[in-house]
């Protein structure tokens, strides 16, 4: 992926990033830093705090969408490198459900940083997310 710098779909000058080596064979391709196609998925199920993403060297992980569900009541949250809260504590109910999104994104790690996931009670819980590598 290269940076380019340049003009985004906002007007300001910005770095973009690119796929592709530049030339006529295999020209850049330019994903807007705020609508951008290029997302990645995370899952995990578990009942104890977890990774969720690995760390991408260079790279911040910028979270789309989560969705959480829990089979018993308690409090879950999200790490960076798995010391730096992201989120708030999130409280979940027994058979609950949390589901937020945003085109711009809800949070981020740290630049080289994975993100865990941090329970506080006893439940399986499974988490899901849409991201993407900045």
């Amino acid at each position: 992926m290269a940076n380019l710098y340049g003009r985004d779909a906002l007007g300001a000058d910005s770095y973009l990033s690119a796929t592709g080596s530049g030339t006529n064979a295999d020209p850049f391709v330019v994903a807007h830093d705020v609508f951008c196609s290029i997302q990645k998925s995370a899952f995990i199920a578990a009942s104890g705090n977890a990774d969720l993403i690995a760390a991408v060297t260079g790279k911040k992980l910028k979270v789309m969408a989560i969705a959480v569900t829990a089979s018993d009541a308690c409090t879950i949250k999200v790490q960076s490198a798995g010391s730096t809260d992201k989120t708030p504590a999130w409280h979940i109910a027994p058979s609950g459900n949390l589901t937020l999104a945003s085109d711009l994104g809800l949070f981020e790690s740290g630049t080289g940083e994975k993100l865990n996931v941090v329970l506080d009670g006893t439940a399986n819980y499974t988490t899901f997310v849409s991201y993407r590598e900045v």
